[in-house]
Parts: C-alpha cells; structure tokens; sequence
C-alpha cells in the first residue's frame, strides 16, 4: 500500500505531518506528493490512495477541491477529504440546502439570491439576526443585526459590492494587504485608488481570502441564552465532544478558545444527531457546532476539518453505541485508521470484480 500525501504546511496544526508519523508507526509506505502541478493525475495515479487536508481560503478552495474531485472520480482511487466530507466545506449557503434536504435540526435560516426577496422579507422578520458569509471561521464574518436598517445596509452591499471575508466585525479592516501606518497606510490605499481609477489597476488583494463574498444573504434567527456551542466530531465510529464558551459580553462561541472538556456536561443528544448526520451522508471527519432551541439542540454549521490539538484534549470518545473509550488521540490518527481501511476495502472489492 502507499498512500500520496500533499502537506498542509500549517506548522505545529498540520495534519499531513502527524499523518506521516502515523503511517510510520504502521509501515504503511507513502510518498510526499505536489498535486499543484500540472501532472498530479499522473502523480496520483501511483498511489492507492491520497490525503490533502486543504483550508478554508480561496486558493485551496478553488485547486484542492477540484484537484481532489477529479482523481476521485477518473482513477476511483479512495481520497481524503472524498467528495461527500467537503462538496459543503466552508459554504454555508450549500450546507443550507444539504442539512434542509436529510431533515437536520437546524435554527431558523433564510437564504436569499434575489435583492428584492432578501429585502422583501427582512422588512418583516423578528429581529435581532444573525447575518453571516457563506465562508469564514472563528466567528469570523459573523454579525448580529437588530433591526431593518442594518439588515438592508448588509442586503445592499451584498448585491452590491459585497464583502471580502474577515473585514465584517472585529477581525482585519481592509483586504489590502500593508505593514504600513498612519499617514503611509492612507497614501497607500490612495495610490491603490488612484490606479484603479485611472489605470485599471485592481488593488493589490488579501494573499489569504482575496475573494469577496457576492450576490446572496445569509441569515440565521438569533437563538438567545445560549452561553456555549457544544462542538461534536465524528471521525469514523468516534465522537469527541466540548463545550466552547462564549465570549465575554459576546454571543459567539467558536475562537473563543474557553473550552469545557467535561463529558458529563455533553447533552448525549447532540452526539446521537452528529452520528445520524455522518452515517447517512457518508462523512469521513465532520465537525458539527450544536446550539440550543427549545430545549432541544441544532445545528448551526459543519466542518470536515478543524483545529487538532482541541479534539485531542478531549480525555475520550464516544462510539455511536455510546460506550466510553477512556483516552486522548489525535484525530489525524483516527482518519488514517480509517484510511487505510477504506483502502484495503477498495482493493478487495475490486479484485473481487475482476
């Protein structure tokens, strides 16, 4: 067996390298593979199967996913994350439509691809909101609107300029990248202006998130006394659970980085619905962020991949029998498990048919 990984290169976060220390642990061979060239089908084509975990920024949004996709489906090789874990990553308008579909609690969530209907039912809807991005994490691009007029400020500058991801709250104000201040900041994005003007020069874009979110409006109601989310992620037949705390003074959660890892504090429900979800569309990893609504938990968001050292702080996990197992492990350990198991199926189903 050998299995081609492309690295993340996200430092002491990085799946690919605790992914690799895994695999050596289980003399599984694998390859170090750049699947940004031009011949990274024939690169994959080598390998039994490949892992890339791959980030919710536009650059690997727009390769990664298409890259993974296609040797998905013209080698029918096993990859990570496989088409049904990420088709939805980072886009919260596809996620709509995909936990709408399987009947998944949910809060209340408008999604709006016409102007008119957007600012139609917001004249009428029970405020406060939440307004969000379809992109974005750590609460990033997340905002509580109270009243109409701040919901058509956000409805018209959707439809009208939009929004590029991390400039909506308290994160990064301008999407043009500079280590200048005071007066040379201000020259700077004066020079920008005056070339876009009068040259047709774009300004110089985020290297991060450089697309600006356009065209829709997201809105979800706004579900009060919730003081935390609890965050279950299934890997396999694993779910490790916490709660992160909300803010100070604030109503978000996620990024907070307070987190409550007592798993007698779990309701056992969310962990029931998170496995339901995963079983029936097939998730290899998915991180499932559950909030509160008549007693009851939904779901507000989902994401295949996330932050490792937080999952493996979790003392252990639960399998979708509700037995305990009493341990930490990284999850990049139980998606290699998983991996290779997926591999050794594929291999034997296929040598069966032939």
């Amino acid at each position: 067996m050998l299995i081609g990984i492309h690295p993340d290169e996200n430092g002491k976060g990085s799946f690919s390298d605790k992914w690799i220390d895994f695999l050596q642990k289980k003399d599984i061979y694998y390859t170090i593979l750049d699947l940004t060239r031009s011949d990274a089908i024939e690169q994959a084509k080598q390998c039994d199967g490949i892992m890339w975990r791959w980030a919710h920024n536009p650059q690997d949004k727009q390769c990664a996913q298409k890259i993974l996709f296609s040797i998905e489906h013209i080698l029918k090789i096993p990859v990570f994350p496989d088409t049904s874990t990420s088709w939805h990553y980072d886009e919260k308008t596809a996620q709509f439509y995909l936990l709408g579909e399987i009947g998944a609690p949910v809060p209340g969530t408008w999604l709006f691809w016409q102007r008119d209907a957007a600012i139609e039912w917001a004249r009428s809807a029970a405020y406060p909101l939440i307004f969000k991005l379809s992109s974005g994490a750590g609460s990033s691009n997340v905002m509580k609107v109270t009243n109409f007029a701040q919901a058509d400020i956000l409805i018209h500058k959707m439809f009208d300029r939009g929004f590029f991801p991390y400039t909506v709250n308290e994160f990064q104000k301008t999407p043009i990248p500079t280590n200048l201040s005071g007066c040379k900041a201000f020259l700077s994005r004066f020079l920008h202006a005056f070339s876009y003007v009068f040259l047709g020069d774009y300004p110089p874009l985020n290297p991060s998130f450089w697309k600006p979110e356009y065209g829709y409006a997201y809105f979800q109601e706004f579900l009060q006394g919730n003081e935390f989310d609890t965050r279950i992620t299934i890997i396999g037949d694993r779910a490790f659970a916490f709660h992160r705390m909300n803010r100070p003074g604030d109503f978000r959660a996620s990024g907070s980085g307070n987190i409550n890892y007592d798993p007698e504090k779990i309701d056992k429900r969310c962990i029931e619905i998170a496995f339901k979800i995963s079983g029936e569309c097939r998730f290899q990893s998915m991180a499932y962020d559950f909030l509160v609504k008549d007693n009851n938990p939904v779901v507000c968001e989902i994401s295949y991949t996330f932050s490792d050292q937080a999952v493996y702080d979790c003392p252990g996990y639960w399998n979708s029998r509700m037995q305990w197992h009493d341990r930490h492990m990284w999850p990049e350990e139980a998606q290699c498990e998983d991996f290779i198991n997926k591999i050794y199926s594929t291999k034997n189903r296929v040598s069966k048919s032939s």
